[in-house]
């Protein structure tokens, strides 16, 4: 399971390098008004990728048991 915890880390820490790295395109003088066609599929990739992040986040939360596999939080003074 360590080894399990220690690849979702490397995984998120390599897709928030690619969200980041699309993000700062700009500096290298890649703009919407130079290449228009690449700069919409890198956001649309972008938005995928935020989507992966959260996917691995909650799959790291719930190894780590930092939360549950439920979708509804328990409150046990409630019950």
């Amino acid at each position: 399971m360590d080894s399990r915890i220690t690849r979702l880390r490397h995984r998120y820490k390599g897709l928030s390098r690619v969200a980041a790295a699309i993000n700062d395109l700009y500096i290298y003088g890649v703009y919407p008004q130079n290449f228009p066609y690449l700069t919409d599929q890198l956001e649309k990739s972008k938005d995928l990728v935020k989507i992966e992040l959260t996917n691995v986040k909650k799959e790291m939360e719930i190894l780590e048991g930092i939360i549950l596999d439920d979708e509804e939080p328990t409150d046990p003074l409630r019950t």
